[in-house]
């Protein structure tokens, strides 16, 4: 199975182009407004730093990538808190996504620069910052400035990481392969239970 993973991965580095390109587009996808949240865009961006890994020209045009997508991805969920304002706390969406979830960022949103930063890093939340930023009274500049910060940290995290730890993971994997899974499969098992929980306590 690992053997298998690693010659994908091989033939995928192949086609560094096409991969660029899809960085960009999870990125992109991943910011927009609460799609991160359902679709989280960083397991395509490691798999395919992955991929990147044995070029450094490569991983850094990952990086590059990644961040525009992010930068770009952002400013749709700007562009919508903008236009409908604090009614979009009350649509569907975010009823959806989580009201809870809404609040929080709005409340990152209104404190300091470096925190906002930090907001837009946080799984859960982050792809929800940029709209509520747009649907408060934030400039546009200090906004922009914002996003170009995170996009960059965030991208680089993300296509550094993949390219060097995801490899040495894979390989640890592929010589604990039987304990790995039950460690994982535990711990998934675990993670949900909590979660159940939890939505049980709130309900």
């Amino acid at each position: 199975m690992i053997d298998l993973i690693w010659t994908l991965l091989d033939r995928a580095g192949e086609h560094a182009t096409l991969l660029l390109v899809c960085i960009f587009l999870f990125a992109a996808i991943d910011a927009a407004l609460g799609v991160g949240a359902i679709l989280p865009g960083e397991t395509g961006i490691v798999l395919a730093a992955m991929a990147l890994a044995d070029s450094p020209l490569h991983v850094a045009l990952a990086v590059v990538a990644a961040a525009t997508g992010a930068f770009l991805g952002d400013h749709i969920g700007f562009a919508v808190g903008r236009k409908l304002g604090p009614r979009l706390g009350e649509t569907r969406l975010i009823k959806r996504l989580g009201q809870d979830r809404w609040m929080t960022a709005r409340d990152f949103v209104a404190r300091q620069f470096w925190v906002v930063i930090v907001a837009r890093l946080m799984p859960g939340i982050r792809t929800l910052v940029a709209a509520a930023a747009g649907a408060s009274t934030i400039r546009y500049r200090r906004f922009a400035a914002i996003c170009a910060v995170a996009a960059v940290i965030w991208a680089t995290l993300w296509v550094i990481g993949g390219a060097t730890i995801g490899p040495v993971l894979l390989q640890i994997v592929g010589r604990y392969t039987i304990p790995s899974l039950l460690v994982a499969g535990a711990a998934v098992l675990a993670a949900i239970i909590v979660q159940r929980r939890r939505a049980r306590v709130r309900s």
